[in-house]
């Protein structure tokens, strides 16, 4: 094998090394996760991300239900949720919903075929041993429930009802079944989160959020964009 081909694989596993090593450390001492580096390993990065989802939730505490989150990866930013419950003195409990393995092969293929999706991973970097002992050691572990499977295959079983749900599940087949099972279980004056909306990288999003409002508007209060590429919609409250 010529050394051309084999440096790609070392870099894989040097990569794949450095990743246990880091994930080690953060357990080992959990206070780590909070620093700017880390963000709790959460999907919102971006400067008043997690503050705008955080203040749709804070508006929903006093509506019937609990949390959903469809698309959570490491859990970073259902921890954050959990951390803010804890200290609005909340208990609603939290469905942390994914496959904790990655996007589903067929449909990841499908949608960068289409041109709907174009990141070269499908976070299958992901291991739901490390994402349970991360939120022991956070402190959040018994507010949080992790679904694991594909949405298809566990949505039915959570019934609700539900306050809030954040849906960041990226792809355009996924986020649709999401929302269409999640929607006629959230509370009226709910709020539902996605992130994603106007994403390049993922217009799949965009377009199963279009369709969810064209759907729902009939129920839908108001709507519109969050922080960077956020968009909420609120449910409409019984007459």
């Amino acid at each position: 094998m010529s050394d051309s081909v084999a440096a790609p694989k070392r870099h894989g596993l040097g990569r794949a090394w450095k990743q246990r090593l880091r994930r080690r450390i953060l357990l080992t001492w959990p206070a780590l996760y909070a620093i700017d580096r880390v963000k709790y390993e959460r999907s919102l990065t971006q400067e008043g991300e997690l503050e705008a989802l955080l203040s749709e939730l804070d508006g929903t505490l006093a509506v019937p239900g609990d949390i959903i989150e469809c698309g959570s990866f490491l859990c970073g930013t259902t921890a954050c949720m959990a951390l803010h419950l804890q200290q609005s003195a909340c208990d609603k409990h939290i469905y942390a919903c994914d496959t904790f393995q990655g996007f589903d092969p067929r449909e990841f293929a499908d949608e960068r075929e289409r041109g709907d999706a174009s990141p070269d991973h499908g976070f299958t970097d992901n291991d739901i041993t490390y994402v349970q002992r991360k939120l022991q050691r956070l402190g959040v572990s018994h507010q949080i429930t992790l679904v694991q499977g594909l949405f298809q295959e566990t949505l039915e079983s959570v019934s609700g009802p539900f306050s809030f749900s954040f849906i960041d599940c990226d792809l355009q087949d996924s986020l649709l079944y999401a929302v269409r099972t999640v929607w006629p279980r959230l509370s009226p004056g709910g709020c539902c989160v996605f992130d994603d909306y106007a994403n390049d990288r993922f217009r799949g999003a965009t377009k199963a959020i279009e369709t969810f409002l064209d759907e729902n508007s009939h129920s839908i209060s108001a709507h519109g964009r969050l922080s960077h590429k956020m968009y909420f919609a609120h449910k409409r409250e019984s007459r």
